[in-house]
């Protein structure tokens, strides 16, 4: 029922992670391994892989991660065939994007309270638990307009309208962003989901691959942007409002860390 497709470097780490999806998912799968030593970016990785894909419903996935939900593969397609306007899930994200061209989905503080999900990172031999929900209820599915890469669920329905950009998006960043925009300005819904649970063996990479990635998403949907989830039911004038108080503490963070350099 799901292909899994992962872009893959590592073959230790990729044997674990195939070895923890087999006890997890709980329901009929294919693991689409795209073998990607400095082959192809993420994007032409994923195309690559839905190519090869049978089953109507797609993960894209990290290598480096393990699952601690069990039959998790059973959930996704459950919120997906109840509710047929869900078009992506993931397990963190964001309620609100703002027009700022070096942010990734998380962006600046000043927006952190429409940060929705969890992910557990493991890494220096440390466990690093983050719950980006600031929110007093939180919920165990909310909408959200985008999400973090490291776990992106879809059917094939979405791909007849959505596509990994490997035009613009030729590294390993920026493609989260870019396709759950896409997804999202399609009319379907792209939610967080809490329920599932995994640990992921990184803390990332924020280096200048990934602000030329956010650059080139700003320059693709500058049009568009601001823009919130439809829940939150903010006017334009509020979402214009949001995002300027954004460029402003965003453009500060990033003088000082520029002064810094000095």
């Amino acid at each position: 029922m799901i292909s899994i497709i992962v872009s893959t470097h590592k073959p230790d780490i990729y044997q674990n992670f195939s070895e923890n999806l087999k006890k997890t998912i709980g329901i009929e799968y294919e693991l689409i391994g795209i073998e990607n030593y400095a082959l192809y970016s993420i994007c032409e990785a994923y195309n690559l892989g839905i190519k090869q894909a049978k089953y109507p419903f797609l993960c894209f996935v990290h290598e480096d991660i393990i699952f601690k939900t069990p039959n998790w593969g059973k959930r996704m397609i459950s919120l997906m065939e109840n509710d047929q306007n869900i078009g992506l899930i993931g397990v963190a994200g964001s309620k609100f994007k703002s027009s700022y061209p070096l942010s990734g989905w998380g962006q600046g503080p000043s927006l952190n309270k429409f940060k929705r999900g969890q992910i557990t990172h493991y890494y220096d031999n440390n466990e690093l638990y983050e719950d980006f929900d600031l929110s007093s209820e939180k919920k165990e599915v909310e909408e959200v307009v985008c999400l973090d890469g490291i776990f992106l669920f879809t059917k094939n329905e979405v791909l007849n309208h959505c596509k990994f950009d490997d035009k613009i998006l030729n590294y390993f960043h920026g493609y989260d962003t870019d396709f759950s925009l896409q997804v999202f300005f399609q009319n379907y819904k792209v939610i967080v989901d809490r329920k599932i649970e995994l640990i992921h063996y990184s803390k990332g990479n924020y280096n200048k691959e990934y602000t030329q990635a956010n650059k080139k998403i700003w320059k693709k949907w500058l049009c568009k942007l601001p823009v919130a989830s439809k829940d939150l039911k903010m006017s334009k004038t509020d979402m214009l409002k949001t995002d300027m108080i954004n460029w402003f503490y965003s453009g500060n963070d990033t003088i000082k860390r520029k002064l810094k350099m000095l």
